[in-house]
């Protein structure tokens, strides 16, 4: 029974529920039928192995309310943790007793998810393997953020403790399936042809853009301009 708890779940056939209705509800209703199974996701629920570390895993520390698209599927207000070391997306959810309980939603279906403040789509990236991206912009000429942490030895204490560094950002011009990545201005405006170099280095002093430390709109204006000028547009 356990087993049909996972397939209803996570099949993406399920005639019994709407697609508005809340993750999190479906997995009280299967806990209060069949008790809490720990093979629900991925053959095991969510245990958190860090804690004699410094820091987490996480993009962020605390849950955010996400929207998950999950086998074609969209759920809603979903309590969503990005582990952007392991590339995995833990679900919280209060069980039928009322504890919180943390189980990891399996990759093999996962198609993309959303807060307030970040687009994340699943795709293959520069070496071929499949992760999560930040979206800021998408067109024939597209750009993406890959978030990365590193979990390191604390070499200077002594102690043998490993931590967690703080939260990377790779970015990524896409341009057909080839990526390039870049680190600021100059690097960003390297991917274009010699005409094309100048006129885009123009706009950014133009408008003060450091991709460095644009905001997203800054982002978006750029890309945008970006596109307009190259064939790709055309």
């Amino acid at each position: 029974m356990p087993c049909l708890v996972a397939a209803i779940c996570f099949s993406g056939l399920q005639p019994l529920w709407s697609q508005d209705r809340s993750l999190a509800a479906q997995l009280e209703q299967y806990d209060q039928k069949y008790g809490n199974d720990p093979r629900l996701v991925n053959g095991e629920k969510y245990y958190y192995p860090y804690r004699r570390s410094d820091g987490d895993p996480f993009l962020e520390s605390s849950p955010r309310k996400t929207i998950l698209h999950i086998g074609g599927n969209v759920f809603k207000d979903q309590a969503i943790r990005y582990d952007i070391y392991n590339q995995l997306l833990v679900l919280e959810y209060k069980d039928v007793y009322g504890a919180t309980s943390s189980l990891v939603l399996p990759n093999s279906r996962l198609e993309a998810f959303s807060d307030d403040r970040r687009s994340f789509i699943k795709m293959k990236g520069p070496e071929g393997k499949e992760e999560f991206f930040q979206v800021v912009y998408e067109g024939p000429i597209s750009c993406y953020y890959a978030w990365k942490k590193e979990y390191r030895l604390d070499a200077t204490s002594g102690s043998g403790e490993y931590y967690f560094t703080e939260p990377v950002r790779e970015a990524y011009l896409v341009r057909g399936h080839a990526f390039y990545s870049y680190g600021g201005n100059r690097s960003f405006s390297r991917v274009f042809d010699k005409e094309n170099k100048k006129l885009i280095r123009h706009f950014m002093r133009q408008h003060h853009i450091n991709v460095r430390t644009a905001s997203g709109s800054q982002m978006e204006s750029l890309m945008e301009y970006c596109n307009s000028i190259t064939d790709e547009a055309q």
